[in-house]
């Protein structure tokens, strides 16, 4: 593939370019393990319509608290499925859902900020005590909360990248773009998005939003995200917690033991202070 891009830059940086935007415009699902088909059987089901997407919700529980859960890029709600069982047991009413091009809802073309926007649609419907997030999920929910300058008891960040750029540093490692069609990438992002990819940070978003706790949980082997950039993150607010750990990796983390109970814990009422 690289051979091939390398000679088409020659020719068409342009449509080298317009290749790469499909790239990270159309995410790679992942098969549904045997806990998380359970997971997905044992959810109240429902669906609404955005844009030219039909997007699947699911719910489980009826507790008095509220939470909602954001998987990552290429990710779906049924990831959560090791942690949501304890949510219950802690109380909570938990609503995820597949976001645009993601497990059951529709799969056609989408972009970061397509899936922010209906994690603000959730936001702006419900009033969350809870929000846990994994990977590019935690940047989707924190631009969303920091276009709504949300308020909220608190959030849980199962890893996060920084800089938008890192998303689409994956696509140039890929591809193996040179300078020009990188600049031609991100001049594309830029244009149908109406975000500015240079400097569109988490770290910097994360201060319009009013949180009372937020604890990062990472891997610091994890090879998908670098621990250190979830650090920057969590250094960038007061109220945050940092917990690094080991031998979970990237998406093993979501139905680690160890993960698990520490959600356990951190939302439980003698566990969360601000219960």
């Amino acid at each position: 593939m690289k051979k091939t891009i390398a000679i088409l830059q020659k020719i068409s940086p342009k449509l080298t370019a317009k290749i790469a935007f499909q790239f990270i415009s159309k995410p790679k699902n992942r098969e549904m393990r045997s806990f998380e088909k359970l997971t997905i059987d044992t959810a109240e089901k429902s669906s609404f319509k955005f844009k030219k997407f039909n997007i699947k919700v699911f719910k489980w529980g009826s507790g008095m608290k509220k939470a909602l859960v954001v998987h990552g890029w290429g990710g779906r709600a049924a990831n959560f499925g090791a942690i949501i069982p304890k949510l219950m047991d802690n109380g909570y009413e938990i609503t995820g859902f597949d976001a645009p091009c993601h497990g059951a809802s529709t799969k056609r073309k989408t972009s970061f900020f397509e899936i922010s926007d209906v994690v603000k649609l959730f936001l702006q419907k419900e009033k969350y005590d809870l929000v846990i997030t994994h990977s590019m999920g935690s940047a989707f929910a924190l631009l969303a909360m920091s276009n709504l300058k949300y308020k909220i008891n608190q959030i849980i960040v199962l890893t996060t990248p920084n800089r938008f750029l890192e998303f689409i540093g994956a696509a140039v490692l890929h591809f193996g773009l040179t300078p020009k069609t990188t600049k031609l990438l991100i001049d594309k992002v830029r244009k149908t998005s109406g975000y500015e990819p240079m400097t569109l940070k988490t770290s910097e978003f994360i201060k319009n939003v009013e949180i009372k706790l937020i604890t990062f949980i990472h891997d610091k082997t994890d090879k998908i995200i670098a621990i250190n950039t979830s650090k920057k993150v969590s250094k960038s607010i007061k109220t945050s917690d940092f917990i690094e750990i080991e031998g979970t990796g990237h998406f093993k983390m979501l139905w680690s033991k160890k993960v698990v109970e520490l959600i356990t814990d951190l939302t439980s009422d003698n566990g969360n202070l601000l219960a």
